[in-house]
């Protein structure tokens, strides 16, 4: 039962225009980008232009989801059998199991103490002559220091693959991060920042990986120009295997309804995020994540909040989230474990590998092979808050405040 009822911000959410615009594209005759051209521009398309515009990037290529803008920019970027992808120890394990789906490696990389984003150190350290590309994930309103793995990745001819979808309109010395790496993905799902219900995007500058992006998401197909109303807006090459990833209109249009409110939004998560910083300094056992000076806006799709061991004992998160979530009426998770200990993340028993017939295949996939001892500590001690929470007036940050002095005050251990 809950200790409390207080009321939170709804999410998703949904305005009038969201309702119109889910309406046009009802009546519109179109339904996905396989059906047949109208004369109008479809939303789809509008959005991925929307979109592009918004980040600053050339091209925008919506996806059914998030995974599937990862496998598309992956092989967008010629990453296949016998190539290696670095990834954070901490992230959702899409973020893995995007590399194995097309037939690479996953190197597991440790993560930085203060950001919980991929170390640049250990992304160095973990490099080898088959490494192809480095997945920067940023997470929890931080991000990954792009300046120095820009570095890194260019002085090894390495792509640089951004994953976004924790931080919709966050900016590094001003530019959107998604417009940095080589290629971007981005997640819509329903509980992210930009949501569609269910839905990704993959981003990139470079016109020949746009090509790549477009028709590896509709079947091998690209976008037909001039094409009469009646008649389909692709058109049917050889050379590309592609699979239908593609975004619905009525994702698509409730995608671009959200973007247009984003950075409103997101002023206000920051703004309470900002008191809730200010008011847990004087929490003994708990404190946020590290900001890069670099970054220059942040937006969290979750707020992370660490726990001391010390104070807590090792690997409180389960417990200290059920007793928050009881004292603020939602839903709190802990943070993910690391991947090297995550039971979401299991390559050995997925189709990608048979039992017993490709042990030096089965060392590769092994996460246990991967020593990560900041991931592992950080990983079972934190709880992360979810981004609606913080879309109420700063004030009532004095409730999450007051909660998690409740949790250190039952649960610590000195």
């Amino acid at each position: 039962m809950k200790t409390h009822t207080h009321s939170w911000p709804a999410w998703p959410r949904y305005t009038p225009q969201t309702e119109e615009r889910l309406l046009a594209a009802l009546r519109s005759g179109r339904w996905t980008v396989s059906g047949a051209y109208t004369g109008e521009r479809s939303f789809e398309e509008s959005f991925a232009r929307a979109f592009a515009e918004y980040l600053g990037a050339a091209h925008a290529v919506p996806t059914c989801n998030g995974s599937a803008a990862l496998t598309v920019a992956l092989e967008a970027l010629d990453v296949g059998p016998g190539d290696e992808v670095l990834v954070p120890g901490i992230t959702w394990v899409a973020c893995a199991s995007s590399v194995l789906r097309v037939g690479a490696t996953p190197v597991l990389v440790d993560v930085d103490p203060d950001t919980l984003c991929m170390s640049v150190a250990a992304a160095e350290a973990a490099l080898t002559p088959r490494t192809k590309v480095v997945m920067a994930v940023h997470l929890y309103g931080s991000a990954v220091d792009l300046d120095a793995m820009g570095v890194l990745t260019r002085r090894h001819g390495l792509a640089l693959l951004e994953d976004c979808s924790h931080v919709h309109g966050a900016t590094w010395d001003g530019r959107r991060l998604g417009s940095f790496g080589d290629a971007a993905a981005f997640s819509l799902q329903q509980t992210k920042l930009l949501t569609s219900g269910e839905g990704g995007v993959a981003v990139t500058s470079d016109p020949e990986i746009h090509s790549r992006l477009y028709r590896k998401r509709a079947d091998g197909r690209r976008h037909r120009t001039g094409t009469p109303p009646g008649e389909l807006e692709l058109e049917e090459l050889p050379g590309v295997q592609g699979y239908n990833y593609c975004m619905s209109e009525f994702n698509a249009a409730v995608a671009l309804d959200g973007l247009g409110r984003l950075d409103e939004e997101n002023d206000r998560r920051r703004a309470s995020m900002r008191r809730l910083e200010e008011l847990i300094k004087d929490i003994e056992g708990v404190y946020p994540l590290v900001r890069p000076a670099s970054l220059t806006a942040e937006a969290a799709y979750q707020f992370c909040v660490r726990l001391r061991p010390e104070v807590f004992g090792h690997g409180a998160k389960h417990k200290v989230a059920a007793l928050l979530s009881q004292q603020l009426g939602a839903h709190i998770e802990p943070i993910d474990s690391a991947l090297n200990r995550n039971d979401l993340y299991q390559p050995l028993s997925s189709g990608w590998i048979r039992a017993g017939t490709d042990p030096r295949r089965a060392r590769e996939l092994d996460p246990a092979r991967f020593e990560l001892p900041v991931a592992e500590a950080a990983g079972e001690n934190a709880v992360v808050l979810p981004h609606w929470m913080f879309l109420a007036p700063p004030e009532r940050m004095e409730l999450v405040a007051a909660a998690l002095e409740t949790a250190r005050t039952r649960l610590g251990v000195v």
